[in-house]
């Protein structure tokens, strides 16, 4: 009984003075699985759920200015974000969902946060309907436009390929805009946005990347096929060398 009382007293010390969402949003996630599991184990979670809206909302509120952050402690936020998405669904009833949604919406637009964090804020819009197919390519088209940094643009990419990925595989438009602007950049430019790439690319499985190759076949006016086996075939030594030399380049404060 102790421990629970101490418990809770730490919960609501997190929902009254934290500012990190990291934390919160991880307190706030384990709070929801209680209370989800609570008929099956008879647990009284009554008590909880005044906690678990309050550090929803003090999450909620601190999200935007926490994801003005470098690219190193960006994934503890995108944790974070996944989480308050996964309260928002599960929970509705119980928190501000409009509320999320609407700090979603500010984060997506926000050139001035990390662009991994709004992309990926942007990919739950688009994932929960809460942004147009116009809107998606409006928002693509300024983030990918020409002149527009590499660790920016692509990073923002990468965000936005972290979910709801059957659908931007559908969307032949941002394919195409994403091809222009790769082909904008200078050599240097392009070794930054590699690193974006790379990294997004790598969680793609290997039908979704067959998928990619085949549309930028397309778009480059080849074989659809032909180009699918180039590109998803294996690296040459040339080629893992340049690797191997993209991991060792200074990319300054990325």
């Amino acid at each position: 009984m102790c421990d629970a009382v101490a418990a809770r007293e730490t919960l609501q010390k997190l929902a009254i003075d934290s500012q990190d969402v990291g934390q919160i949003a991880g307190a706030a996630h384990q709070l929801a699985i209680i209370i989800g599991y609570g008929d099956i184990r008879k647990l009284d979670t009554a008590p909880l759920l005044p906690l678990l809206e309050q550090l929803f909302l003090r999450a909620c509120l601190f999200l935007v200015d926490a994801c003005g952050c470098n690219d190193e402690a960006s994934g503890t936020l995108l944790t974070a974000i996944h989480e308050l998405n996964q309260i928002a669904q599960e929970h509705h009833e119980l928190v501000d969902e409009a509320l999320w949604v609407k700090e979603l919406h500010h984060l997506a637009s926000r050139d001035d946060r990390n662009p991994r964090l709004s992309g990926y804020a942007c990919a739950i819009l688009l994932e929960r309907g809460e942004l147009s197919a116009g809107e998606c390519a409006e928002e693509v088209s300024r983030r990918l436009s020409p002149g527009v940094p590499a660790d920016l643009g692509a990073g923002w990419f990468e965000g936005l390929s972290m979910r709801n990925r059957y659908s931007l595989l559908s969307r032949m438009s941002l394919w195409e805009q994403l091809n222009e602007y790769i082909a904008e950049l200078d050599n240097e430019e392009f070794r930054r946005a590699l690193v974006f790439l790379r990294r997004a690319f790598s969680s793609f499985n290997s039908r979704e990347k067959t998928m990619v190759a085949e549309m930028l076949g397309e778009i480059w006016g080849v074989d659809a096929e032909a180009a699918a086996e180039v590109l998803t075939g294996e690296l040459k030594e040339a080629e893992e060398q340049m690797l191997d030399d993209l991991n060792d380049f200074d990319f300054g404060d990325l």
